[in-house]
């Protein structure tokens, strides 16, 4: 499969026409990733989003596990706004294809074609959004179980 067909079957990018995909395929740059190999370091200037076309790539901080993305998931998103210290590491589990978009390249894409950098922000925000309430979920089962503990132990 060719990076072009790739790119236009990730979730990220399914929504955008030919010249629109055409525009941003041109803009970023498919990267190869071996086992191990780390593609982002926490605390490096994060200046990219990542769409993860193959294989599987695991997010850390401080060298704990957070997640585990596959093809059609993204991170780095934001640095689409502004370059700024990456908040976690990102290394590959397995031969993995990933998209390299440059933040630089997303504001020339707001610029140039304003329809397809919404198009774009919008399901990053829905993803964001997905994401804020799985996290808020996570901390409010905790916070049930603190209280259940804290209770069970008086």
């Amino acid at each position: 499969m060719s990076h072009a067909e790739l790119l236009e079957r990730h979730p990220l990018l399914s929504n955008l026409d030919p010249h629109q995909l055409e525009l941003v395929a041109a803009a970023g740059e498919v990267e190869h990733f071996e086992p191990g190999e780390e593609v982002v370091g926490e605390g490096r200037l994060g200046d990219a989003l990542y769409l993860v076309l193959t294989g599987r790539v695991q997010v850390a901080k401080a060298g704990h596990p957070l997640a585990t993305l596959e093809p059609g998931e993204f991170f780095g998103e934001m640095s689409m706004l502004e370059p700024a210290p990456r908040s976690a590491t990102v290394t590959a589990l397995e031969p993995a294809y990933l998209f390299r978009l440059p933040q630089v390249a997303v504001q020339g894409l707001i610029t140039q074609e304003p329809e397809a950098a919404i198009a774009l922000l919008v399901h990053i925000v829905k993803t964001l959004s997905e994401r804020l309430r799985r996290a808020n979920h996570t901390l409010s089962s905790v916070g049930e179980l603190a209280d259940w503990l804290a209770g069970s132990i008086v």
